[in-house]
């Protein structure tokens, strides 16, 4: 059996400028025009700057207002739309108007995030947290520049009602973190680079849920 391919030696300066989102460490002015179906809303990270109707179709301006790095993702959906202001960022929740049990508890715990590292380790970079469903193709939730894509399977249509913990609070909380484990602190692709990304925010997202 071949051995697994191990990280990148910690002392290889060449991949210093390699990060674990690009080959690139630069970061970009991100700005986007997408298109969907005239029913949808279509969504990326930065901030709405114009929306209008078009040949049948719904298009959508987004343009982030600091560089961010190139990782970014699209999104589309017939969604309902849950959001508050919470110390002047707008914390929303995109989802299918019939999966709203958790919505409530993905708000509370992005608040309550956005308060603890904002306290604990730096002021949070953006003006807004948005949170977007996904269908259950793939179960997993992932955080990119101010967006967080979320699978139904993740939260949306779990049910806590006789539940030991609250699985959606922690891994709202885990993928929140990453706007700072990975978005403002960015490791190499060397040996140890986990540690600083999915190790702290694993221990961060404990500091939300205790």
């Amino acid at each position: 059996m071949k051995p697994a391919q191990r990280e990148n030696k910690l002392e290889d300066s060449t991949k210093y400028h390699d990060a674990a989102f690009g080959k690139s460490s630069d970061f970009i002015n991100y700005e986007a025009v997408i298109s969907t179906s005239a029913e949808q809303t279509a969504i990326t990270s930065g901030y709405l700057q114009k929306q209008w109707q078009e040949n049948g179709c719904n298009y959508f301006h987004y343009k982030m207002d600091a560089p961010i790095h190139d990782f970014f993702v699209f999104l589309s959906g017939k969604y309902q739309l849950t959001e508050e202001i919470h110390n002047g960022v707008k914390v929303a929740v995109y989802y299918h108007p019939a999966h709203d049990m958790n919505v409530q508890k993905m708000i509370d715990a992005v608040k309550l995030s956005l308060d603890i590292y904002s306290r604990e380790f730096s002021p949070y970079q953006h003006k807004q947290v948005q949170i977007i469903e996904f269908p259950r193709y793939r179960s997993f939730a992932q955080s990119f520049p101010n967006t967080v894509p979320f699978s139904e399977s993740m939260g949306f249509i779990t049910d806590l009602r006789n539940a030991e913990s609250d699985k959606v609070s922690f891994v709202t909380a885990h993928e929140i973190v990453h706007q700072w484990w990975g978005h403002q602190i960015t490791p190499a692709d060397v040996q140890g680079a986990q540690v600083l990304s999915e190790s702290l925010a694993e221990y961060s997202a404990h500091l939300v849920y205790r």
